[in-house]
């Protein structure tokens, strides 16, 4: 186990600047999900982690080894860096079979074959394929073909997995349970891994903790998921994480008032919040349905998603969403399309034009 320190990153492509003064740490033994819009850099950092391409200036270290020092001019080989890599596409070796998959990057290394065959064995233990050994990658579906790809990383004993959007080509249940593959994995091995994607549901639901690049490639925010959600640092995470609904606002005569091509009365809004020139952010499962509320919307259709329902509102000339669950739907009672409905709003936050909280 090792933790990873990216300190102070720059890195440009011609006159394009894909990430400038970027400092990020990786804890040991945790797995930190790095999400972001496509085109910020996240696969950028990672090949700068692998020794792929060489930053401008600042450090990249794996527990007390530095493979990377701009102005030392510390650059260590790609193939010496001892970072496991699982890609989007699998990278097995049609010809090749699952034992000779995993078993490359020990010859690469020239170990006797006593302890590749060993190692092999083992790492394929790691992710349940031993009795795959044998087998071509065409006779293994896309969620085993992953397995190999992970146990292939883990082979060498890597310091650090890096895994770059490694689920995106499954379809919904094996992506479920790879995700279920790799925390397990990862607990049972101790292994610290820099987990990159754009999925936020992914991320979410694997990550110790999580970093959030701009589109601009600086890092927003890093933390845990809770810390994610519940204290989003501006408007950009809050809007990245998640589906949310926002309403502007605006003061006349001194009252607060929706403003939705229409003003709607706000009668709700928190003390010391000044909400001129502001916005509403509200997530979909904490606008609420209640009969007693002045906030009216029309439903305009309702989807059935298995354990909730996704409602599309119009409220005043804006449409916003609403999620329910089915317990909730059978407390309140149905809502069906073209019905008038009383809407509150819970836990709402507030931005400015800039995107800061307010």
């Amino acid at each position: 186990m090792a933790n990873v320190r990216f300190e102070h990153l720059t890195v440009r492509y011609s006159e394009h600047t894909v990430f400038s003064d970027f400092s990020l740490e990786v804890e040991s033994g945790q797995i930190l999900c790095l999400v972001g819009p496509s085109g910020c850099g996240k696969t950028t950092l990672v090949r700068a982690l692998l020794g792929l391409n060489k930053p401008e200036t600042g450090t990249i270290t794996v527990g007390e080894r530095v493979l990377f020092d701009a102005k030392r001019r510390v650059n260590v080989p790609a193939e010496k860096r001892n970072i496991g890599i699982v890609f989007q596409d699998y990278a097995v070796w049609p010809h090749m079979t699952v034992i000779e998959n995993v078993s490359y990057p020990l010859k690469k290394q020239r170990r006797n074959k006593q302890e590749i065959r060993e190692r092999a064995m083992k790492a394929l233990e790691q992710v349940h394929m031993t009795e795959y050994a044998n087998h071509l990658p065409s006779q293994l579906s896309g969620g085993q073909q992953q397995r190999v790809a992970i146990a292939r990383a883990l082979v060498t004993d890597s310091d650090v997995v890096v895994m770059d959007e490694p689920i995106t080509n499954l379809d919904a249940k094996l992506r479920e349970e790879m995700l279920l593959e790799i925390r397990m994995i990862q607990k049972r091995l101790g292994a610290t891994i820099l987990y990159i994607t754009h999925d936020q549901q992914s991320a979410l639901q694997l990550c110790d903790r999580m970093a959030i690049m701009r589109q601009d490639g600086s890092l927003c925010q890093c933390g845990t998921d809770e810390d994610i959600i519940l204290r989003p640092a501006d408007r950009f995470v809050f809007e990245f994480i998640g589906v949310s609904n926002f309403i502007p606002l605006c003061v006349e005569g001194g009252r607060t008032y929706l403003d939705c091509g229409e003003k709607i009365p706000f009668a709700d809004l928190p003390a010391g919040v000044d909400a001129r020139g502001k916005e509403m952010g509200v997530r979909l499962n904490d606008v609420v349905f209640d009969r007693q509320s002045p906030i009216e919307a029309t439903v305009t259709s309702r989807v059935f998603l298995g354990s909730e329902y996704n409602y599309f509102l119009r409220l005043g000339q804006r449409d916003i969403r609403v999620q329910q669950s089915t317990l909730d739907a059978r407390t309140f009672g149905m809502v069906a399309a073209g019905e008038r409905v009383g809407i509150r709003f819970l836990n709402p936050r507030f931005y400015d034009g800039k995107g800061a909280m307010a």
